[in-house]
């Protein structure tokens, strides 16, 4: 048998809905791997994309590369946007002639102008070039809103189990185990799935207590069931207004739609049944630092959800800095403030310097006014740096340049690019142990866990004033087009 020839790569978004304006191409492009620089890659880091690498190598596999580009979380590409992406991973498809199978890395909650679910479209496109044959594979982010759309074309879907997603080269691995036997003629994978009207709080979805540990262990156990070759569970992506949103389960067995859709019914009954523990009550920063304070554990971290620009938020809200500064807690730090006009002010006055800056509060009426800061200038770097935590170890990214501030005992962290905080690496550039403060904010909802949860005290999440608030009520939904829960009590699974 001649070696097998896969395609492997992606087209990465998770779309924000609710928010104004367009996800720019030049997003995209700060992580835009083209297809003849793919192979390059070692294949040791934590993403999807780098799992599949070195499967492929593992079985001695002919790659075929495509485009894999990844955009920061924000407001929906433009149509122009999204048909110039897909247009290039289509014509890398092309090149070389055809392929045995593909292999794509696609969060699962990416929409375009005009496009609801974009990930269908993708997958719709690779179906129709390739045609029926040609064994079609995927692994998706834990918070996608699964579709038709996306299981239709599709031989085989995964998702991630984990929040934060340290399990990304896992999923991956696991999914080219199912190519393999697929290739081989061992199996014939087909798939069942179930949409539920169910709107998940992300503080919920941390797989390591409960009560996500437990679904995780259900999924687990759905897999490990005859029949069964995988079982997922996508809590979802609630912050865009689209009728693709909701809570799902995806099974793939060997040629059994029965238990497939058994098993997947299963699933979805197991998570509906206990619907109200998938809800969480906001918490105000204040209320949570006060229940810190009495608990003593040190440093305490308020994770401020409704700012998390790893969700597509601007991270520019300033509640809590004003509120560390105006009461007086210290040692405190922020991370990270996006606001590229006062890290540029700290470059240029350099290390040690002292500057009046305003900070954040520019880019929402609801994120600010902007904090008034009479800052040492304790760090600078240029942003460019590699995590060296669970989730993303390996993988390299960039902030632009970057700001360590402090006026008296209240540090704030200033990039110029958006990405909440995940491991510590950055701050370690600046020349910061984040573990010696008393109080440490991240604009992040969960996968700073990966980095600081072994330094954090107590750990809460916060709705300060942002723009994805995790009470679902207050968000402008209009498109949902059913009854969700729990906006509507007596909303209905629907199957």
């Amino acid at each position: 048998m001649a070696v097998p020839r896969i395609a492997i790569g992606g087209i990465e978004h998770e779309t924000a809905g609710l928010l104004p304006g367009e996800t720019p191409m030049s997003v995209f492009d700060r992580r835009r791997l083209p297809a003849d620089q793919l192979l390059q890659r070692p294949g040791d880091a934590n993403t999807v994309v780098d799992g599949y690498l070195h499967g492929a190598r593992e079985r001695e596999w002919e790659i075929a590369p495509l485009l894999w580009i990844k955009g920061t979380s924000g407001p929906p590409a433009s149509r122009g946007t999204f048909d110039a992406m897909l247009g290039e991973l289509l014509d890398d498809l092309r090149r070389g002639g055809p392929v045995d199978g593909v292999l794509l890395s696609l969060h699962g909650s990416f929409a375009a102008e005009g496009i609801d679910d974009a990930d269908g479209a993708v997958l719709q496109a690779v179906r129709d070039q390739v045609g029926p044959d040609v064994p079609l594979m995927s692994v998706h982010d834990l918070h996608c809103n699964l579709t038709e759309a996306m299981i239709n074309p599709a031989d085989a879907l995964a998702v991630m189990r984990t929040y934060p997603h340290v399990d990304m080269r896992e999923r991956a691995l696991h999914v080219t185990g199912l190519m393999e036997e697929t290739l081989a003629g061992r199996l014939r994978p087909t798939m069942a799935f179930r949409q539920l009207p169910l709107l998940w709080s992300a503080p919920r979805m941390i797989d390591a207590e409960p009560p996500m540990s437990e679904a995780v262990a259900r999924v687990v156990e759905a897999n490990n069931r005859p029949g069964v070759v995988s079982a997922s569970l996508g809590v979802g992506y609630q912050w865009v207004d689209s009728p693709a949103v909701g809570t799902s389960t995806v099974v793939v067995t060997d040629d059994d739609l029965a238990v497939a859709r058994v098993e997947a019914d299963a699933m979805a009954d197991w998570v509906w049944d206990r619907r109200a523990e998938w809800i969480s009550q906001t918490m105000t920063p204040g209320e949570a630092l006060a229940l810190g304070d009495a608990q003593g554990a040190y440093p305490i971290v308020l994770a401020d959800q409704a700012d998390n620009t790893g969700g597509g938020a601007p991270g520019d809200g300033t509640e809590v800095l004003r509120m560390f500064i105006e009461d007086g807690r210290e040692p405190s730090v922020v991370l990270y403030v996006v606001d590229a006009e006062t890290a540029a002010q700290a470059h240029e006055a350099g290390a040690g310097a002292v500057i009046d800056v305003q900070v954040g509060g520019r880019s929402h009426t609801d994120l600010g006014p902007p904090v008034h800061m009479r800052a040492v200038v304790e760090g600078l770097c240029d942003g460019n740096f590699v995590y060296d935590g669970p989730m993303w170890k390996g993988v390299s990214d960039s902030v632009g340049p970057t700001a360590w501030l402090k006026q008296g005992g209240v540090s704030v962290v200033v990039i110029s690019l958006p990405q909440q905080p995940v491991d510590l690496a950055l701050c370690h550039m600046l020349g910061m142990e984040p573990k010696e403060f008393r109080y440490i904010c991240v604009k992040s909802t969960g996968h700073f866990r990966s980095g600081f949860e072994p330094v954090a005290g107590s750990i809460y999440n916060v709705d300060a004033k942002g723009l994805l608030s995790q009470s679902f009520s207050e968000l402008p939904f209009t498109r949902l087009g059913r009854a969700m829960y729990p906006l509507d009590e007596a909303a209905a699974k629907g199957f």
